[in-house]
């Protein structure tokens, strides 16, 4: 349940809670939290009640396996996800390096079994310079211990990927990829995302550097501004033209 302010929000919880109640459903307090997303440095609190007992309020929560923190960024969803591939590919060390087995099988089962899981809900993520530096990090990484080269051996990346028979890295544009798709889905459909999207927040930007959006990154992979994505967006055919013209524009310059 989302709204603008602490009353907004206390309605809308009193109107689900009566209307749950007479189909015989009951809110769970304990599971129940609530969350302020804000760019100030103190968060305020709110005190939204069910049945005269206080909601807890949180500094972050996962939603439908999906990390959520009160700044609305995605940098700890991204290292978090960083964290459960290295953990997953560490399970399945006695597999994944093992040489008898051809690296374009391992390849396949690195990205069915590793690279599902970081990139879970990967389209909502709104990326910045340092975490694509990271992502292209635990791609290398992957790589690395799969073809047993040591750090020690002081190779670049350009080497290692020319050894497993690679010229690129592909999970950043995976990434973009799908990112893409997911815009342009939301943008022929309507929906509640499709509303988020393209509502406006009333008042002034604040000072400073402009924090990167997610209607930002696309802005970035597809060169075009946001308007005329809305509108190309609109094509199913062509849209998808446009990410296989940009992406490849992206790979030739790598």
């Amino acid at each position: 349940m989302l709204a603008e302010n602490e009353d907004d929000l206390q309605k809308l919880v009193n109107t689900v809670k009566e209307e749950s109640e007479k189909c015989g459903l009951f809110i769970n307090i304990r599971k129940t939290k609530t969350m302020v997303i804000s760019r100030e440095k103190v968060i305020p609190q709110i005190n939204i009640k069910i049945d005269g007992e206080r909601v807890e309020q949180v500094a972050n929560f996962t939603y439908l396996g999906h990390w959520i923190t009160e700044d609305g960024r995605s940098d700890q969803e991204v290292k978090r996800r960083i964290g459960m591939a290295k953990n997953t590919f560490s399970r399945m060390s006695k597999l994944l390096p093992n040489r008898r087995i051809s690296f374009a099988t391992r390849s396949r089962l690195t990205k069915c079994y590793v690279w599902s899981i970081f990139l879970y809900a990967c389209e909502t993520w709104t990326l910045n310079a340092s975490l694509e530096r990271n992502i292209e990090a635990l791609e290398m990484w992957l790589y690395r211990r799969m073809a047993r080269i040591s750090w020690k051996e002081k190779k670049k990346n350009k080497e290692v990927l020319k050894e497993i028979g690679l010229k690129h890295t592909e999970l950043l544009k995976t990434i973009k990829t799908r990112r893409l798709a997911y815009y342009g889905h939301i943008r022929r459909h309507q929906s509640l995302q499709k509303s988020i999207m393209e509502e406006k927040i009333n008042g002034k930007r604040q000072r400073g550097r402009k924090r990167k959006s997610w209607l930002g990154n696309i802005e970035e992979t597809t060169t075009r501004r946001i308007n005329e994505c809305c509108e190309v967006a609109l094509d199913r055919e062509e849209w998808r033209r446009t990410i296989a013209s940009n992406l490849w524009q992206e790979t030739e310059q790598r």
